[in-house]
């Protein structure tokens, strides 16, 4: 079996660490979240852009790197899920409440995939923080973006 854990503080930065001081990738990188998706810049609310960039590419290097869970295709899986819902959304003319439901739904699928074998413990660690942080349309069109960001950052699968 693949060793899970090395020492990338450089390439994935933060999380918890193992007993030979080496980050752990199944671990989600440290503060991620705690200061929400957005921040005040210039009076305006805005997207911080450590969830464009230096997140995914941290989650996609946790997420690639953990045996044969969470292909590519299986991440993109939920990520189209979480696409229809945010089209639901729009077609539901922003009343949050009203998908709140199918937003909900998505935590015991990826729990079910877990127990299954086919995503990780950080895959499902990643889509239950998020779930749990969205109150309104404005937080799932932020993660919509994060999780496409993440996407684009996960390399492609060999055939």
């Amino acid at each position: 079996m693949e060793n899970t854990t090395k020492n990338f503080k450089n390439e994935q930065g933060g999380g918890k660490k193992d007993s030979n001081n080496n980050y752990k990738k199944e671990e989600l990188p440290e503060g991620y979240l705690s200061g929400g998706y957005f921040k005040i810049a210039d009076g305006e609310k805005v997207l911080r852009p450590e969830y464009i960039v230096k997140y995914p590419k941290k989650i996609a290097v946790g997420l690639s790197g953990i045996s044969s869970k969470n292909k590519r295709s299986q991440v993109r899986k939920y990520y189209q899920y979480i696409l229809r819902i945010q089209g639901l959304l729009r077609r539901k003319n922003n009343n949050f409440p009203s998908v709140e439901a199918e937003l909900d739904r998505l935590l015991p699928f990826v729990k079910y995939a877990e127990s299954r074998g086919t995503v990780s413990p950080l895959f499902r660690n990643f889509i239950e923080k998020n779930i749990m942080i969205i109150h309104n349309g404005e937080d799932l069109n932020a993660f919509v973006k994060h999780f496409e960001a993440v996407v684009a950052y996960l390399p492609k699968e060999k055939n």
